[in-house]
């Protein structure tokens, strides 16, 4: 299993294809959930049609999946380190960048920050702000951010909300699956994830429920669309109209913010859109052959 040493964490990848080099930065946040999948060696599905164009290069991001989980480093100026190291790492000197969800503002940021690494830039089903103020899931996330702050994270643990038993994307994945049809399936994968989090240590729970709200804590700190403001490339920002998480006004907001991008919004499209649309992934890699 390949995996890259930097930044003081260990970022697992994989790599397959030929031709002009993609990253993909997968969204989610650095909770318990992402470690209770079954995680065998990269599952190639959708990103298989990428590779029949293009070297085709997926991570996982620090405290994610297989990639190691430090205590700090969540910040999202650091994320778009880690992606320039994996990319020195590999000898690529610049790529095409899509960013899905809460990978799009780290995609954003790396954007703006290393220009030259940059050939396009794609962002899918993400926003300058994924936390709103008003909104009952971001207020929520606040809520816990100010106890982890006033006490610890044994505390904040304790006092975690009913609905939080494994990771802060129940308050939102519940939305999208009913809206795709496949509740009982979510459902059900939620009990079984919760099935193995309580037999897991108490300190491994805690540590990934700090991270996660440290992950998400990132994404608040930020002005994203004045970053946005910056970038030089050409970009397409490609949205679900049926997308739960995060609302198409503010992701046409993040298109206008950017000067060379074109806004796609995809009929009765959901969140997840490269791995669950295939006209959507068909659109990308138009626009990614255009940019070559």
């Amino acid at each position: 299993m390949p995996f890259a040493s930097l930044n003081d964490c260990r970022l697992y990848y994989e790599m397959d294809g030929a031709g002009a080099p993609v990253v993909y930065v997968h969204g989610g946040f650095a909770g318990l959930d992402t470690v209770l999948r079954d995680l065998q060696p990269f599952d190639w599905s959708w990103e298989r049609a990428f590779a029949a164009h293009f070297t085709f290069i997926a991570y996982d991001r620090r405290g994610c999946y297989r990639s190691s989980s430090p205590d700090s480093g969540y910040d999202l100026l650091q994320q778009a380190a880690d992606l320039a190291g994996l990319l020195d790492h590999l000898g690529i000197p610049a790529a095409h960048v899509i960013g899905s969800s809460a990978g799009g503002p780290i995609s954003v940021l790396f954007a703006a920050h290393y220009p030259q690494r940059v050939r396009s830039l794609v962002l899918v089903g993400t926003a300058c702000d994924l936390f709103p103020a008003g909104e009952p899931g971001s207020d929520t996330v606040r809520e816990h951010l100010a106890i982890l702050a006033r006490d610890s994270a044994n505390a904040a643990f304790d006092q975690r909300p009913a609905e939080v038993e494994v990771t802060f994307s129940e308050l939102w994945d519940e939305a999208e699956a009913r809206a795709r049809g496949t509740l009982n399936a979510y459902a059900a994968r939620r009990q079984q994830w919760r099935e193995r989090a309580v037999q897991l240590p108490r300190a491994q729970r805690v540590h990934y429920y700090q991270t996660e709200l440290l992950s998400m804590q990132s994404y608040m700190q930020v002005d994203v669309c004045a970053y946005a403001a910056t970038i030089s490339r050409p970009c397409l920002v490609i949205h679900g109209s049926s997308d739960q998480m995060v609302p198409v006004a503010d992701a046409a907001a993040l298109a206008a913010a950017i000067p060379m991008a074109h806004f796609e919004l995809i009929a009765d499209g959901p969140h997840t859109l490269m791995a669950l649309h295939d006209d959507a992934r068909k659109r990308v890699i138009r626009f990614l052959q255009e940019e070559r």
